[in-house]
């Protein structure tokens, strides 16, 4: 009996490989605002790519950064505080 090896992949590994996608963190404090609208400005809005952004904030000021940023870019600015809801193509802010 002759034994041929199958270059099929797992439906499971399949999925995972479609489903993935790289995911870029930025980190900032105030003074980083300005760069972070700089970087959306001149990205394309299909890159692919999922961006999150964590800013350092005092936890007792209401954030306007989903605003601020979705002024800069044509992607989806959103915050995000369940990690399997990121998707590419959008960007994320941390409350």
């Amino acid at each position: 009996m002759k034994v041929t090896p199958t270059n099929k992949k797992s439906p499971a590994k399949a999925e995972a490989k479609e489903n993935s996608f790289p995911v870029v963190a930025i980190g900032a404090s105030a003074g980083g605002l300005e760069a972070m609208m700089e970087l959306l400005k001149y990205l394309p809005a299909d890159t692919g790519m999922a961006f999150i952004y964590v800013q350092h904030l005092s936890p007792d000021h209401k954030s306007m950064l989903t605003e601020i940023l979705s002024k800069k870019t044509k992607m989806i600015v959103q915050e995000i505080d369940d990690m399997d809801k990121i998707q590419p193509d959008n960007v994320f802010v941390i409350p």
